[in-house]
């Protein structure tokens, strides 16, 4: 094969992979939570830390549902462990999470929980220790959750009713949490 043929082979095989690549970047929201849309029925593993677990208002030890959680609204991040955005976001989500525990009335109408996807129990531990995560973090370790979500790319966060009903969705790094805590306020009839 030529010079020509080579470069057009691999030209070729550039743009294939580039669509490809913008098709699964496209596709993967394509499945992705949207406001309006109700959640499957998710089942979660409880938290192992009794705190965790009564800061949800949820039983120790046993699986639970979104429904069961004692909030009108549940804050769901999904979390990649090794994520860098992930950890850019944590300082303001962290921040944000004790603006809404500061609040009068917010603390108890929403809650936060994170959702570390493809991560061991271990691993889940070690992020909330490391980056200080003042909420409950769950494994999902084999990536039951995160499918039934739409396999969302790392951050993704959701705003949900108890009943799953889907409010708010956002797919990478919130840039303005100001503006983001002004619409958990107003979620939460605030």
């Amino acid at each position: 094969m030529n010079q020509h043929g080579k470069t057009g082979v691999w030209l070729i095989g550039f743009v294939l992979g580039m669509i490809g690549w913008t098709g699964i970047a496209s596709g993967q929201s394509a499945g992705l939570p949207v406001k309006g849309a109700t959640l499957p029925g998710l089942v979660l593993k409880a938290p192992a830390a009794p705190e965790a677990c009564a800061y949800l208002n949820i039983a120790a030890g046993k699986p639970f549902s979104l429904a069961d959680v004692g909030a009108d609204l549940i804050l769901v991040e999904i979390i990649g462990v090794y994520c860098p955005q992930c950890h850019k976001q944590r300082p303001q989500i962290n921040r944000l999470f004790h603006r809404v525990q500061q609040t009068p009335n917010l603390a108890e109408k929403i809650k936060f929980l994170g959702i570390a996807v493809g991560a061991s129990p271990m691993e889940a531990a070690y992020l909330v220790k490391d980056t200080h995560i003042p909420y409950p973090v769950i494994a999902d370790e084999s990536f039951v959750v995160h499918k039934q979500l739409g396999e969302p790319r790392t951050p993704f966060n959701l705003v949900t009713t108890r009943q799953g009903q889907v409010l708010w969705v956002h797919l990478g790094i919130i840039k303005d949490m100001k503006a983001f805590f002004d619409t958990l306020r107003s979620l939460a009839g605030q």
